[in-house]
């Protein structure tokens, strides 16, 4: 029975251990890709920059208001949005109705179109009357895959009514 091994490690020391060593190494991987993942928000940052922030958060009492007086005056648009793909146009079409589901006209409307990702490639697109009153058509050419959001805006003298939505433009067919 001599001739069973004694454990003669020394564990003492903290660097000997292998769980203080495993943790330590676990450590430096989890803070390392952390320091290179905020390095490349930093470096790649792409995401929409509002130069006037502050000037746009003081007049939130008026876009409240605004909003309040556009669900009063109880407009209503019918969007005819196609699935996009990118590098085609497709044809958008809406119907603009009022208070009782009327068709009428309006002086202009106009859709913008803005790509949270990167805003050289925001753009707008006037909408031009078709047959039949209170409706209106473009064609809507996108050049880039991925989200989208538009806002359409109609204008009948100082009125002024605006929808906005998120799109999704994918890959070509």
């Amino acid at each position: 029975m001599s001739d069973v091994k004694k454990d003669t490690r020394d564990w003492s020391v903290a660097w000997k251990n292998p769980f203080v060593v495993g943790w330590f190494v676990i450590l430096i991987v989890v803070l390392s890709v952390n320091f290179f993942m905020v390095s490349m928000a930093i470096v790649t940052n792409p995401g929409l920059v509002i130069e006037d922030f502050y000037d746009k958060g003081k007049n939130m009492d008026k876009i409240l208001a605004e909003r309040k007086r556009m669900e009063e005056m109880g407009w209503q648009l019918e969007i005819d949005m196609p699935i996009l793909s990118e590098g085609s146009a497709k044809t958008v079409a809406i119907k603009v109705l009022d208070l009782e589901g009327k068709p009428f006209d309006v002086d202009s409307a106009v859709l913008y179109y803005y790509r949270p990702s990167d805003r050289k490639l925001d753009g707008e697109q006037v909408l031009s009357a078709t047959e039949g009153t209170g409706n209106y058509a473009a064609d809507l050419l996108l050049n880039t895959k991925g989200k989208w959001q538009i806002v359409i805006e109609i204008k009948k003298g100082d009125l002024t009514y605006n929808m906005g939505r998120a799109i999704m433009v994918k890959d070509p067919e």
